[in-house]
């Protein structure tokens, strides 16, 4: 039997909101699947702490300890009569832990809150090389991304 991402069967994932202990928890071992996160213990705790409310991070969680994340950032809009839009940022599962379902439940969850809190469509950004894996999941391409690095 395998997943539908196509790597062995695991034990089961839950998703849930981040929570101040996850971060001794293997969530910023799962960011560095991402990007070097760079920060300690105590920062990330700053961090967590000044997140502003329409930010939600999330965690998938196999065996009590976190394997993966996203973000889900809710944007009030001025056009489309107010309407609010669902940034998806910064999904990430340890190396670990990849192909075994973590990531499809991890941005599943983060499309169903985006649902809830009355988003009219779900964007992200994602290299050409995960694009497949986001399109599996109902995403299309759409426009063009730039980036500006200031440091």
């Amino acid at each position: 039997m395998r997943t539908e991402e196509g790597g062995p069967p695991a034990a089961a994932v839950t998703v849930r909101d981040l929570e101040e202990a996850d971060l001794d928890n293997g969530f910023l071992e799962a960011l560095e699947a991402l990007a070097p996160v760079g920060l300690t213990a105590a920062q990330a705790r700053a961090v967590y702490r000044a997140r502003p409310p329409d930010l939600h991070t999330y965690v998938a969680v196999c065996r009590g300890r976190v394997v993966g994340t996203a973000s889900l950032l809710v944007e009030p809009k001025f056009i489309h009569a107010g309407g609010r839009v669902g940034h998806v940022e910064d999904v990430a599962v340890s190396r670990q832990a990849q192909a075994r379902g973590a990531g499809t439940a991890l941005v599943r969850h983060a499309v169903e809150q985006a649902r809830r809190y009355g988003c009219y469509k779900v964007i992200l950004e994602s290299s050409d090389a995960l694009a497949g894996f986001y399109e599996r999941l109902g995403f299309r391409r759409h426009s063009l991304s730039l980036r500006l690095d200031l440091k």
